[in-house]
């Protein structure tokens, strides 16, 4: 059997009115700085992409946060990708830096947002 240890967790909640208001305050800069290219593709087929959104938002805090770093000089926001597996279960993707940085790292998310909040919790996860 394989062991699995938790090397740490995250969580984050954010107002989705909060994201809506930076979306129509800064736009696209606000989407290209927090998401990548195929994260806003995903979020904007939806009919309110702002719930989507501010769920990936969310996700992207919680994962800095299991990983101890926060967003700084180690991580950016672009440094995670959270795209959709075919059954919808958000998946964690890491750009190469960061790959290097925290030695390829497995991290799973869970992400669920309503009309006003969407949250987000993370794990991280060495097999």
């Amino acid at each position: 059997m394989k062991k699995t240890t938790i090397k740490g967790i995250g969580n984050d909640i954010i107002e989705v009115e909060r994201i809506r208001k930076t979306i129509l305050r800064y736009g696209n800069h606000f989407f290209k700085k927090i998401l990548t290219e195929k994260e806003i593709d995903y979020c904007l087929r939806h009919q309110d992409p702002v719930l989507l959104i501010s769920g990936r938002f969310s996700a992207k805090e919680a994962i800095a946060k299991a990983l101890g770093t926060g967003f700084g000089h180690l991580l950016s926001w672009g440094d995670i990708e959270i795209l959709n597996d075919k059954a919808g279960k958000p998946v964690v993707f890491f750009s190469d830096g960061a790959k290097k940085h925290f030695q390829s790292p497995t991290v799973l998310v869970s992400i669920s947002h309503c009309k006003t909040y969407a949250t987000a919790f993370a794990i991280w996860i060495e097999e």
